[in-house]
């Protein structure tokens, strides 16, 4: 478990019981504040540029594996790591983190799993390149992020600044557990990340769709 540290955040995710995942970030905003945006390079998308003002999120549908859940605010507990989310079939954002539509990875978390049978991320490892999650703002408005690619990390390995360096694009972490379980830690081993990029829509601009 890592804490809260002055070069950077750190955040870990601990989901109760049988469902725990880590999720690491080194200066998770000061490091998105700091980013040049370039367009034109070799096989890169035209950067995306939002105009839309600040709303959280409040609810992840991802049609292609029967995701349709409440997006809870997240914030950090005392002793520095990120709270989970309160229900197994709920995700959760953290919202002192990048906000989804902002440029830069926005991270969304969830159990993959309970005691009493799946939970809201059991099927993430299904998702394939092209597939939508579809984030639903507080205000309404509906921002669909289209999958890029999935991978598997161990825990003891993260790749923090590849996950969540900076990025020209509003980006999407979807996050959980996945891998052989350590009965006597009760934790999954490694986790599984699903990066997805924002579909260009009503205000705004530029995205690959």
């Amino acid at each position: 478990m890592r804490r809260l540290a002055a070069n950077g955040v750190f955040l870990a995710i601990l989901l109760a019981g049988t469902v725990a995942a880590t999720v690491s970030a080194v200066g998770y905003q000061a490091i998105q504040r700091s980013v040049v945006h370039r367009s034109g390079a070799a096989g890169a998308r035209a950067p995306a540029t939002v105009a839309l003002p600040p709303s959280a999120p409040v609810r992840l549908r991802i049609s292609a594996i029967g995701v349709n859940a409440v997006v809870q605010p997240l914030g950090l507990l005392a002793d520095g790591t990120l709270q989970p989310p309160s229900a197994w079939q709920a995700a959760g954002w953290y919202d002192g983190g990048v906000m989804p539509g902002d440029l830069g990875p926005a991270v969304i978390a969830g159990h993959v799993d309970s005691i009493s049978g799946p939970a809201v991320f059991y099927r993430l490892r299904q998702l394939r390149p092209g597939d939508h999650a579809v984030v639903q703002r507080r205000d309404g408005r509906l921002l669909t992020f289209v999958v890029d690619s999935l991978a598997v990390y161990p825990k003891v390995a993260f790749p923090t600044a590849a996950v969540y360096g900076p990025t020209p694009l509003p980006t999407l972490r979807l996050v959980t557990c996945t891998g052989d379980f350590d009965w006597r830690a009760h934790t999954y081993l490694d986790n599984l990340v699903v990066s997805a990029h924002l579909r260009a829509g009503p205000g705004i601009r530029g995205g690959d769709s």
